[in-house]
């Protein structure tokens, strides 16, 4: 097996994202048949400047890489932990490592996807992330 750092890396801002959407990140192929990676991650930074917006962090799966599901965050499904909060001051970015549920394995695709709330995004409003995992080779 081979551990993977910094893969399929994104960034960008929320500008114009408005309240209650998904800005989803690089889809990671699980492998159709055998699961060819173990152990994901992501490891994530996010910037929350605009006034009372908030920053949390989903799982997504995918049979097809096209269509979305919400995968719940544990089996009792607790709505997702917001990371960050926009002050009407300088506010501080916030450096995370997520692992998705275990059920996000049943999917071929998966990704990280933010999530905004409140209200609408700015230009000062950022993220960034990078996938982490265990290759399985030879499977």
């Amino acid at each position: 097996m081979a551990l993977r750092r910094g893969m399929l890396p994104a960034s960008g801002t929320f500008n114009g994202v408005t309240a209650t959407s998904t800005v989803g990140m690089t889809t990671v192929p699980l492998g159709p048949d055998l699961r060819k990676i173990d152990d994901l991650a992501v490891q994530f930074t996010v910037l929350a400047e605009t006034n009372t917006i908030t920053l949390s962090l989903k799982w997504q799966g995918s049979l097809d890489g096209t269509n979305w599901l919400d995968i719940a965050h544990a089996p009792q499904n607790p709505a997702a932990v917001v990371l960050a909060t926009g002050t009407a001051g300088a506010d501080v970015a916030v450096t995370r490592l997520a692992s998705p549920p275990g059920s996000a394995y049943a999917f071929r695709f998966v990704r990280a996807a933010f999530v905004v709330g409140v209200t609408t995004g700015a230009a000062g409003d950022t993220y960034s992330a990078s996938y982490r995992w265990r290759e399985i080779v030879n499977a």
